[in-house]
């Protein structure tokens, strides 16, 4: 329960119903045609602000955010009541209470659209604000990631004769962190990208290409028909490139077999990759999904899964999960065609 929220929800509903009940009762009085039809404007407006109270409360905004909507409700009730209490008290007219209703209840709507633009705006300038100090930390942990990195590796020089083991681990974890750093380059590149016709096709041939070289063992096997064109930008080769080397690094087998398919699907192109590995766990798939939310005990075990998600969606795809006939694990990015 979110208290704050409620109030500005019920402030809403509760305007459209205080609203309705002087306008229902001239409509019950038997009006002229023309006060038919000014009563029946103000029943639909009055029921659209009852609608747009609980449509607020579900409304993906801050507490803080919704109250502003049902001030900008709360501004609008006030002035309009001023004015139209002073023009009718200067100018008594008949059936006054009635028209004073559908006129409160017409310039309410139009503050909640006003309050609902002006929540857009500030959540705009939030984000803004929000991107320009992640662009910050992401390139101080860049730079970071960078230099442990180069410094791991001089220290691996330094111990490689006579701790041939311990290099090789130090080894390992620089390039880690050399690769974690791409991929957060890569991500970082991708948002905000123009899409552009691409060859699904020829990106798959490009990346098992690729990982078929530097993992000669591996058996690669790759199903991409000629003519499959998707709208995307330079970076969907690293994230079918991801799904692939993953496929086989996580392979405890002396020799994975992965297989990559590409085909039309519904006006989209559906690139899958399936191995024979001990498959994705369903609490990581569910993470990178979003279906659990992220806790400090449970958070995925790597940023590749969510490299490939990140630039899919940016390209207007999407990022499912299956069990592999292999009996590994199958995973699917759907893009639209181009």
């Amino acid at each position: 329960m979110k208290p704050l929220r409620l109030v500005a929800a019920g402030s809403l509903s509760a305007t459209g119903v205080i609203l309705l009940v002087p306008i229902l009762d001239h409509l019950l009085a038997g009006p002229p045609s023309l006060g038919i039809v000014l009563g029946v404007v103000g029943v639909l407006v009055s029921l659209g602000l009852v609608a747009v109270g609980a449509v607020v409360y579900r409304l993906d905004v801050s507490q803080t955010n919704a109250l502003r909507i049902a001030g900008w409700n709360f501004l609008g009730i006030v002035v309009l009541g001023v004015v139209f209490t002073l023009l009718f008290t200067y100018r008594p007219v008949e059936d006054a209470g009635f028209l004073f209703a559908v006129a409160l209840s017409a310039g309410a709507v139009a503050h909640v659209i006003i309050g609902v633009y002006d929540v857009r705006r500030i959540r705009a300038e939030e984000l803004a604000t929000e991107r320009e100090r992640l662009a910050v930390v992401n390139t101080l942990v860049r730079h970071n990631l960078r230099h442990e990195a180069q410094n791991l590796i001089f220290a691996v020089e330094a111990v490689r004769d006579t701790a041939p083991d311990a290099a090789e681990r130090i080894e390992g974890v620089a390039n880690n962190l050399s690769e974690m750093n791409e991929n957060v380059q890569a991500v970082e590149d991708a948002i905000g990208e123009e899409r552009r016709r691409m060859d699904a096709s020829a990106v798959c041939e490009t990346v098992v290409a690729d990982v078929s070289g530097r993992y000669p063992d591996a058996d690669i096997d790759l199903d991409a028909p000629d003519g499959l064109a998707v709208s995307a930008g330079s970076h969907l080769d690293d994230a079918v490139s991801e799904l692939v080397e993953n496929a086989v690094e996580h392979n405890e087998s002396e020799a994975p077999t992965v297989e990559v398919r590409a085909a039309a699907r519904d006006g989209a192109v559906a690139i899958t990759v399936a191995d024979d590995g001990p498959g994705i766990s369903e609490t990581e798939r569910e993470l990178v999904t979003g279906e659990r939310e992220i806790t400090q005990l449970e958070h995925g075990s790597g940023l590749g899964l969510w490299l490939v998600r990140w630039i899919v969606e940016e390209y207007g795809g999407s990022l499912t999960f299956d069990d592999s006939d292999l009996g590994g694990t199958a995973v699917t990015v759907t893009l639209p065609a181009a």
